[in-house]
């Protein structure tokens, strides 16, 4: 899929990111860089889990697993959740017991300013392809990495500010204030992440009106039979499609195939977010 070569050009980056800034915060002391890499980690950890979700998430429904695998994304995205967590644990423990010696020189400005060109790169790359495929994939790949993006200029504004270090009260540490805000925000993410996508676990079932709506009214240029039901469960970011339709007239069963292709076919070209559909036809 042309989605999943995007997502991979994009891993590559960020696993360069992250390297970059994990070598240069521990070359240069720097604790609020060391937390913002593990950010970056995690945005390289989820395009990988994106791939492996978003190939199974494909498969097609079967007798075990009659809704399809779309609620591997919500698995996905719990396991990077848990995975937050316990690096917003670990950027705690470097709170308290690293101690940071930054002494801030122009190799790490320009260090930073690479850093923020590569993830625009990133960003910029994921919403054009996102708008492009109509791809909500790569619109939460774009979120991620935005996200990065934003934690990373928060550093670079830490780095600024440890230049005015000495006019400051001794007990004030810019560099140990940026860690810790870090460690909050990654709190913060975890815990959203988590509860959101447990959420999507517990209720898959929603009522779209306004894809309902689009349905029903795609479905009505098709002259053959009537639309009697449209049941629409979520899946993530896209929509699994039950419909039970009834024939407005005697079809031979290698006319009714190639109408119920045709149908599937028309309404995923209609609406990306459609991911399976099924169609089930019911008897006066």
């Amino acid at each position: 899929m042309k989605e999943n070569k995007i997502i991979i050009a994009t891993t590559i980056l960020n696993f360069i990111v992250f390297i970059t800034k994990l070598v240069s915060g521990i070359i240069f002391s720097f604790s609020t860089l060391i937390a913002d890499s593990i950010q970056s980690f995690i945005d390289f950890i989820t395009d990988i889990m994106s791939l492996i979700a978003n190939k199974i998430g494909w498969r097609r429904a079967n007798k075990t697993y009659p809704f399809g695998y779309g609620q591997v994304y919500y698995l996905a995205n719990m396991i990077t959740g848990f995975l937050l967590f316990l690096i917003g644990i670990f950027i705690c423990y470097q709170f308290f017991f690293f101690k940071g010696e930054l002494k801030p020189n122009i190799t790490l400005f320009y260090l930073l300013v690479i850093v923020l060109i590569i993830k625009l790169v990133v960003v910029s790359l994921l919403y054009n392809y996102s708008k492009k495929y109509k791809s909500e994939l790569l619109i939460e790949s774009a979120k991620e990495s935005k996200t990065d993006f934003i934690s990373t200029c928060v550093v670079l504004i830490v780095l600024i500010l440890s230049l005015f270090e000495n006019y400051l009260p001794s007990f004030i540490n810019i560099d140990k204030i940026g860690s810790l805000g870090m460690a909050i925000y990654v709190f913060y993410t975890s815990i959203k992440m988590l509860i959101s996508n447990i959420r999507g676990i517990l209720m898959n079932d929603v009522e779209n009106n306004e894809i309902k709506e689009q349905i029903i009214n795609e479905v009505k240029q098709f002259k053959e039979f009537t639309l009697e039901d449209v049941k629409i469960i979520k899946m993530s970011t896209y929509y699994n499609i039950f419909l039970k339709i009834q024939p407005t007239s005697n079809l031979t069963i290698k006319k009714y195939l190639r109408i119920e292709k045709d149908l599937k076919k028309y309404l995923k070209s209609k609406n990306r977010l459609i991911r399976f559909i099924d169609i089930e036809p019911v008897e006066d």
